[in-house]
């Protein structure tokens, strides 16, 4: 399977630098975890109103 790149906004990187270090690190795990599966198992897609 191709990897993807996760790339996250400057407001949305200024928000994680703002919050505690602890939270914003598993955070980031998280996020860059989509890298090697965008759609983990439960995962549901956001409908746009």
């Amino acid at each position: 399977m191709a990897k993807y790149i996760v790339i996250l906004s400057e407001r949305a990187d200024k928000e994680l630098n703002s919050i505690d270090a602890n939270i914003a690190e598993g955070i980031r795990t998280d996020i860059l975890s989509l890298e090697n599966n965008p759609r983990p198992l439960g995962v549901k897609k956001r409908s746009v109103n």
